[in-house]
């Protein structure tokens, strides 16, 4: 690199180091943050050939550069809250909903040791062995009309004995997502 090249370089970072200074912070309210943001543009420029690349007023460039990067910061940052927010917010709920889930559990095998017997094997094959209703009739001996009897009455009982629940997941849900 040509001994003229960095004195060219070094006159323009003296001479527009301050004021982009200023300008990066009216965006970050940072003084730290604009100087990281000065001090990257510069190194994005000297890595560069900038003396042939810049065909436009290197003062404009370089105003430009300042501020993508300033709103690169300023996005990275927002991630990071959003981030930090999320985390936070399922900290606070994962205990209950780990608390919940095992209510859950305890309250669906209670109201399924509730229901008759056809019911409960129909609704245990379909819903947990993921059996089509037509290999449960088969298993069963049953037809597929009487299968499809047995399930609705567990799932209309499942649903009044569980309705608190299905407020709880809706709202968890909700607010999580």
């Amino acid at each position: 690199m040509s001994e003229n090249k960095e004195k060219n370089f070094e006159q323009l970072f003296r001479a527009h180091y301050k004021e982009l200074h200023r300008y990066a912070f009216r965006y970050l309210g940072d003084s730290d943050g604009a100087e990281e943001v000065v001090q990257q543009v510069f190194l994005r420029l000297w890595e560069k050939d900038w003396e042939e690349q810049v065909h436009t007023s290197l003062k404009a460039y370089l105003y430009r550069a300042i501020y993508n990067e300033s709103m690169n910061v300023l996005k990275k940052e927002q991630r990071k809250l959003k981030y930090q927010s999320y985390e936070q917010h399922r900290q606070e709920w994962e205990p209950a909903v780990d608390e919940s889930s095992k209510d859950l559990d305890r309250k669906l095998r209670v109201a399924l040791a509730e229901l008759p017997e056809k019911s409960r094997t129909v609704f245990e094959l379909s819903r947990f062995q993921e059996m089509k209703y037509k290999d449960i009739a088969t298993t069963l001996d049953l037809s597929i009309k009487t299968v499809e009897g047995h399930m609705s009455k567990a799932l209309r009982h499942l649903r009044i004995e569980l309705m608190d629940y299905l407020t709880l997941i809706i709202f968890y849900l909700i607010y999580m997502l």
